[in-house]
């Protein structure tokens, strides 16, 4: 086997949850800064960052200052109330092609720019946790995707060399992470993601049923 371990996204791979971050967004500015409405092209280029570039994009494009506690606070309630009223969207067919790679050997750990509360939260409130052996936030790393740290060090925690290592991902800023790490890249085509650029990506996906016949 080429390959022995997985490395996987969450926001938008696991879950479709890019539009409920929306969502949340809108109801954040809507309360603090009477802007009733985001851009989804610009929404899009927060997909698979941290919150601090998130923060810097808003800055630039809307002019609010989102840095302060009080708006994190805000979006991170809202986030957990659209959650509730839809529930968390697992990828279809997700809990069978996990159970598929397990039984193949594969070693399989979340490598994501969420907080570690927010995975944690997925992965138990699903009950997926028994797939992944590291639930690793790009937190924990000085540099954020679209560097290469993230995936970096989850594998070397998981004494995974980089070559080893195959990343899912359905953003442009993950997929530059995971070929600046040297690793195999599966792209993951998702349209509530919006029109994300994966041409870098080694492997295009649009069924997550697809990674039983690539791996």
């Amino acid at each position: 086997m080429k390959y022995d371990t997985i490395l996987w996204d969450m926001d938008g791979v696991l879950m479709d949850s890019e539009q409920q971050h929306w969502r949340a967004w809108e109801r954040t500015f809507r309360e603090l800064f009477g802007i009733d409405h985001i851009d989804w092209e610009v929404y899009k280029y927060t997909i698979g960052v941290r919150y601090e570039e998130v923060s810097e994009l808003f800055e630039k494009t809307y002019g609010v200052d989102v840095r302060p506690k009080e708006v994190e606070e805000r979006y991170f309630l809202h986030k957990a109330e659209v959650e509730k009223e839809e529930g968390y969207l697992v990828t279809p067919h997700l809990p069978e092609v996990l159970a598929g790679l397990r039984n193949r050997g594969y070693r399989m750990a979340v490598a994501s720019s969420s907080d570690l509360p927010d995975i944690e939260n997925f992965v138990k409130k699903t009950g997926l946790s028994a797939y992944f052996e590291l639930l690793f936030t790009g937190h924990w790393v000085k540099h954020s995707k679209p560097a290469p740290d993230t995936f970096l060090e989850a594998a070397k925690r998981l004494d995974s060399r980089p070559d080893r290592c195959v990343v899912i991902e359905d953003a442009y800023y993950g997929v530059k992470a995971a070929k600046a790490a040297n690793m195999t890249c599966i792209g993951f085509v998702n349209p509530g993601s919006g029109e994300q650029d994966l041409r870098e990506a080694d492997f295009r996906i649009r069924d997550m049923r697809e990674l039983l016949e690539l791996l």
